[in-house]
């Protein structure tokens, strides 16, 4: 799934699906407060701008970082 330049949020399965997890692994991530989300009633969204901060904010393991 690729970013849509106007969508502005995510559900918790699409996030997950940009970031290459489940949904349980991304909503254990929004518990931790790893992943910011929003409620509205009980929904989860997540804005755009704040996914892609969190993609962003990963590790690289690209130069011999963890690759948990």
């Amino acid at each position: 799934m690729e970013f849509d330049s106007e969508q502005r949020s995510f559900s918790v399965a699409q996030a997950a699906r940009i970031i290459g997890k489940t949904e349980l692994a991304t909503r254990r991530a929004i518990e931790r407060g790893q992943l910011p989300a929003r409620r509205w009633g009980r929904r989860i969204v997540i804005l755009a701008d704040e996914l892609e901060s969190f993609l962003r904010a990963l590790p690289s393991s690209l130069h011999g970082g963890d690759a948990a």
